[in-house]
């Protein structure tokens, strides 16, 4: 059980980020899948969501734009695979959804039923060591999932 802060494991081609959340599957499932939960929470430090369309079902489209505290405007493309509620989400990142697919990987979050609270499992698969390297490099990838975890628990600290 991982309590008050985020581990992270980087094997090959895959970050793996977990950390236990005291509040139930349900909530944390919630804050994942419903637009108003996700614009107030979503992204690295400093950056803010725009949501321009989410469908939030098996082969569902995501569109959004993140806003970067350098004022640059990151746009973004997921298709949701698997969404098994209340326990997991399986989704692909399809870059910009303009063509442009430089960021591209799978993510899988895992909601698991811990006590009164939940451990949150958090995977993200890159086509290749290489391409999780160039990723981690061009945007900080992994430090951003960190901090996108721990805005994660800032806003469930807030509304619990």
């Amino acid at each position: 059980m991982i309590k008050n802060n985020t581990e992270t494991v980087i094997e090959n081609n895959k970050v793996t980020y977990k950390r236990y959340f005291d509040v139930p599957a349900d909530l944390l499932f919630e804050v994942w899948s419903e637009g108003e939960h996700l614009t107030e929470w979503w992204g690295p430090d400093g950056f803010t969501l725009t949501i321009q369309r989410l469908d939030f079902s098996n082969g569902g489209i995501w569109e959004f734009v993140m806003h970067g505290p350098d004022g640059h405007d990151y746009k973004n493309k997921i298709q949701f695979i698997d969404i098994q509620k209340p326990h997991f989400i399986s989704y692909k990142h399809l870059g910009d959804g303009e063509g442009d697919e430089d960021v591209n990987f799978q993510s899988k979050i895992i909601f698991e039923k811990a006590g009164n609270g939940t451990n949150l499992v958090m995977e993200q698969q890159f086509t290749s060591k290489q391409e999780l390297e160039r990723v981690n490099e061009k945007y900080g990838a992994i430090e951003g999932g960190k901090q996108h975890i721990g805005n994660l628990a800032k806003y469930l600290e807030k509304i619990k």
